[in-house]
This record gives structure tokens, C-alpha cells and sequence, in this order.
């Protein structure tokens, strides 16, 4: 099991945005996520400008028993640069915002 660690958590537009980190055989991996607010399709979600988008289920940080839908992406080198992975967050909250139903 691949243990996720928040290594950056903001707020873009309105919309909750997280960066984490694993290590896989000591090389870090990160992925992005963005929060979804009231929900998004399939068609929205084939359509986001970043490469293979899934949905995630995840608990609310301070609610228990209440669980919000994410978008996340995984970043398949570091070597590009955490602001390059930022600005991918970026994008797939704007996405998100303009294609939620």
C-alpha cells in the first residue's frame, strides 16, 4: 500500500488544492488534486487538461463520517519541477470550475 503525504495544501480561486508526496523504492512521486464541489462528469473529466484524471473519494479533514469527491493526477517526474505541477494543479481547477455540474 503507497502511504500519500500532503506536502502542500492552498486555496486557487475558491477551490481546495493539495500536492503529495511517496517515495516508491526511494524515488519521490507526487500527484495533484483538486476538490470537486458539486459534482463532475465523465465527458469533464476525459476532457481535463491534465493526463489520466481520476476521481477520488476522500474523508473531510474535519468532519467525520462526511466525504468529498477530488480529481487527482499523478506527476510522473519531479525533475520538471514542483511549479510546473503547481501551475497543472492550477489548470485542473479552473477545469473543474467551469465544467462542474
Amino acid at each position: 500500500m503507497i502511504l500519500w503525504q500532503t506536502a502542500k495544501r492552498w486555496t486557487y480561486k475558491g477551490r481546495k488544492c493539495e500536492i503529495q508526496r511517496t517515495d516508491v523504492d526511494d524515488a519521490p512521486q507526487f500527484r495533484g488534486l483538486v476538490e470537486v464541489e458539486t459534482g463532475l462528469s465523465d465527458r469533464a473529466l476525459d476532457s481535463a487538461p491534465v493526463a489520466d484524471p481520476r476521481r477520488k473519494n476522500r474523508p473531510e479533514r474535519h468532519d467525520e463520517g462526511e466525504y468529498r469527491e477530488w480529481v487527482c493526477f499523478s506527476w510522473p517526474d519531479a525533475g520538471d519541477g514542483l511549479s510546473a505541477l503547481r501551475e497543472a494543479v492550477h489548470d485542473l481547477a479552473e477545469h473543474v470550475a467551469e465544467t462542474e455540474v
